[in-house]
């Protein structure tokens, strides 16, 4: 099955001069953990998720929580989103994208997100335009 067959054809994106603050604000209402990052053609040049943000707000955060001795301060989280929320998308989003054409099978799609360890990819046209995301669970669907 090819992943046009499969995708959702969700264009929910942000722009890549958009705020962290617009990005939070995004993810909230759509309860999505990322989304493709586009330029103003419409073309995917990144990718943005919470662990994105949460990194940019906190560098050494996600290390230092497998350390027993780590305690989370949530109030030194929110400072820094404080001072980091009018910061562009640019910045912290994953420069290095991995996207899928919409003729690709889904079988190659599926160990292209597990080897990645992804949860959604962005679905692009020849031209590099987003048309649509696969995630996980539509590939798992598909293959049951």
């Amino acid at each position: 099955m090819r992943v046009k067959d499969i995708m959702t054809k969700d264009l929910t994106a942000v722009r890549e001069n958009q705020s962290l603050k617009a990005l939070i604000f995004l993810l909230e209402k759509s309860e999505l953990s990322g989304v493709p990052v586009i330029d103003k053609r419409g073309t995917v040049v990144g990718f943005i998720s919470e662990r994105d943000v949460i990194q940019a707000a906190l560098p050494n955060y996600f290390e230092m929580l497998r350390t027993a001795s780590y305690l989370p301060d949530i109030n030194q989280l929110s400072r820094r989103l404080e001072e980091i929320k009018g910061d562009s998308v640019s910045e912290y989003m994953v420069k290095d994208v991995v996207t899928v054409d919409e003729d690709e099978e889904d079988i190659h799609v599926a160990d292209l997100i597990i080897r990645n360890e992804l949860n959604r990819v962005p679905v692009v046209n020849e031209d590099g335009m987003l048309t649509g995301i696969v995630q996980r669970i539509d590939l798992l669907g598909a293959l049951l």
